[in-house]
C-alpha cells in the first residue's frame, strides 16, 4: 500500500515566495509569446496552393515596430521620434538638397533615359540599313505587330523569401510600397510609404531600401527581391551606370544586402507585380506603414491568391 503524501505547510513567507516565483513564470511566458513572430496560424501545403483560397496567417500584433524615413536613410522604433525627425533641420535641408538635384536633372544635366536613348538608336542610326529602319517602324506603329507573351509569378524557392517592391508617382502623391512571400505563396507581411520627392527612379530605389530594412528586422536571412523597373535592377547589380542624385540611396542598399546570407536582385514584368504596384497606390493615412495579413483589403488579396495558384498574364 502506497504510502500517502504528506501535507506540506508553508508559512505565509514561503507562501509569498511561491506566488512571487508562479507570477514571474506567467510573466515570463506572456513576455515570450508577445516577441516579435514573422506570422502564425494554419500554413498551406504545396498542393493546396492550387486551391482557390489561400489559408491567411494571423497577424502578430497589429501594432507596427518600426518606421523609417526613406529620404534621410533613418528607422526607429517610435513614430513620434519619426515625427520628430521630419520637423527636425536635418531632414529639411536633405528634402531641399534632393529637390535642387532633381530640379538640376529636369534642366538637362542628366540627360534622357536609358530608354530614350534606345528608341532613338533603334530608329535614328543613319548606318543601318534602310530596310531595317522601315522594319522597325512598321512595328512601332502597329499595335498588332509582334508576338503576344504570357508571364506569371514565381514562387521562391524552399527557404527563400521573396520581396516585390513598386513605387507609384502621380500629380498630388509619391509613394512605395512592397510585400514578403514564402515559399508556397502565402504573404508575410507589408508596407506602405510615402515618398518626399516625386522622381519615380529614387521611388523606386527607396521602395527596395525600405523592403531590405523591414526584412531584416524581420530575421530574414535569404531574400529574393523583384522589381518591375528595369533600370533599378541594373543599377542594384552594378550593370547600368547612374547619376549622383541616387548614389546615397544605392550605397545603403548595397550595405544592407551584405547582411544576408544569399541574396538576389532581379527584373519582373509589370504583371507580375501587381500586389507591390497595388500597395504603392494605397492611401493608408500614414507616411510609414507595416500591414499584416489580416489587415490586407479584399482586391490585394485575390493578387496573391492569384500569384500563388501560378495565374498565367498577359503582357501589353
Amino acid at each position: 500500500m502506497p504510502t500517502p503524501k504528506a501535507k506540506v505547510c508553508l508559512s505565509k513567507e514561503q507562501n509569498d515566495i511561491v506566488d512571487a516565483a508562479e507570477r514571474y513564470d506567467r510573466e515570463k511566458n506572456e513576455i515570450e509569446s508577445e516577441k516579435v513572430v514573422i506570422y502564425e496560424g494554419e500554413s498551406i501545403s504545396i498542393d493546396d496552393t492550387i486551391k482557390s483560397d489561400l489559408k491567411w496567417p494571423a497577424s502578430p500584433k497589429k501594432v507596427q515596430k518600426e518606421w523609417s524615413c526613406a529620404l534621410c536613410f533613418v528607422s526607429t522604433t517610435s513614430k513620434k521620434c519619426l515625427q520628430n525627425h521630419f520637423q527636425g533641420k536635418n531632414h529639411k535641408s536633405e528634402a531641399e538638397h534632393r529637390s535642387n538635384q532633381v530640379v538640376a536633372k529636369e534642366n538637362g544635366i542628366f540627360h534622357f533615359t536609358m530608354k530614350t536613348a534606345d528608341k532613338m538608336t533603334s530608329i535614328g542610326n543613319v548606318n543601318r540599313n534602310k530596310w531595317d529602319n522601315l522594319k522597325n517602324l512598321s512595328h512601332l506603329l502597329n499595335p498588332l505587330a509582334g508576338s503576344i507573351s504570357w508571364c506569371t509569378w514565381k514562387k521562391p524557392e524552399f527557404g527563400w523569401t521573396k520581396l516585390n517592391a513598386d513605387g507609384s508617382v502621380d500629380r498630388d502623391n509619391a509613394r512605395f510600397g512592397g510585400l514578403f512571400r514564402d515559399y508556397k505563396g502565402v504573404p508575410i507581411c507589408a508596407y506602405i510609404s510615402k515618398a518626399p520627392i516625386d522622381d519615380i527612379f529614387l521611388v523606386e530605389l527607396w521602395a527596395i531600401w525600405r523592403g531590405l530594412v523591414l526584412a531584416l528586422g524581420l530575421g530574414i536571412k535569404v531574400i529574393w527581391v523583384e522589381s518591375d523597373s528595369m533600370s533599378v535592377v541594373k543599377t542594384i547589380n552594378k550593370e547600368q551606370s547612374y547619376g549622383l542624385w541616387a548614389s546615397s540611396c544605392l550605397k545603403h542598399i548595397w550595405i544592407l544586402l551584405e547582411k544576408f546570407d544569399k541574396y538576389i536582385v532581379s527584373h519582373s514584368w509589370r504583371e507580375t507585380n501587381r500586389a507591390a504596384d497595388h500597395l504603392s497606390k494605397m492611401d493608408v493615412g500614414g507616411s510609414d506603414v507595416v500591414l499584416w495579413p489580416v489587415d490586407f483589403p479584399d482586391r490585394l488579396r485575390n493578387i496573391i491568391s492569384d500569384d500563388a495558384q501560378g495565374k498565367w498574364y498577359r503582357r501589353g
